[in-house]
């Protein structure tokens, strides 16, 4: 049986989506201090100006050098393929998999409090675009991805991206993408995110860890089902096999 204090989060998560009708995003956290910000906006620059000269170099150099490597994409598919690979983008990761975020979270989870964010994706873009719906990039009125890591956009958006890779779809991947107030998410609008129940933190104490554990073991969620390529396979079979040793 469950403890009660995850039940608990269950039912939370269960009443922010609204008894399962509304659009709902998921991103786990290993540490609850940490920032609802992309990789790109957590270097250490002092000016935006900065942010978007040392993108745009990024992005060149990725397609540039890498042309053979990733068949020559372009626009919001080479982004894709630059987050994908570690590349500091402005592009935050999410799921719409509970249980996906929910290993991410006990999977960094070392000390202290991991932590589950809940997003109204489209919401946020009511409050960024006035348009309360999930934008999606090759739509004829959005520009180009070499125009946004330009600096177009001011605050953040959240996209539906395509399933360019295996491992996107595995991990049910979407994305918000970061504008340039240089601000987290939750900080964005003057807190209005959080204020008008558009984007809410669910912590996970230490007496929910096992239950976090099984529950992501019912659901089939284990490192190769989200990381379905050899080293994933490879990592999976060290942690699961020790543990059975």
């Amino acid at each position: 049986m469950y403890s009660q204090a995850w039940k608990d989060i269950l039912d939370i998560v269960d009443d922010f989506m609204g008894n399962g009708l509304e659009c709902i995003w998921f991103r786990g956290h290993g540490d609850k201090s940490y920032p609802l910000k992309s990789g790109l906006f957590r270097l250490d620059f002092a000016r935006i100006e900065e942010y978007i000269n040392f993108e745009k170099k990024l992005y060149t150099y990725y397609k540039d050098m890498g042309y053979l490597l990733h068949n020559n994409e372009g626009s919001w598919q080479l982004l894709y393929s630059l987050q994908h690979h570690g590349g500091k983008t402005r592009l935050l990761d999410w799921t719409e998999s509970f249980a996906v975020a929910v290993y991410f979270a006990v999977s960094n989870w070392k000390s202290g409090s991991a932590c589950i964010w809940l997003l109204k994706p489209e919401k946020l873009n009511l409050l960024s675009v006035g348009k309360e719906e999930i934008i999606s990039p090759f739509r004829h009125y959005w520009p180009r991805s070499e125009e946004f890591i330009m600096g177009n956009r001011q605050s953040s958006i959240a996209i539906y991206p395509i399933k360019n890779t295996v491992r996107s779809g595995t991990q049910h991947s979407v994305f918000t993408v970061q504008g340039n107030v240089m601000e987290a998410l939750d900080k964005e609008f003057d807190g209005r995110l959080i204020t008008q129940g558009y984007l809410k933190a669910v912590e996970l104490h230490d007496d929910v860890r096992n239950d976090a554990l099984r529950f992501i073991k019912q659901n089939g969620i284990h490192h190769f089902s989200l990381f379905p390529e050899l080293d994933g396979l490879a990592k999976y079979l060290n942690e699961s096999l020790m543990k059975e040793s």
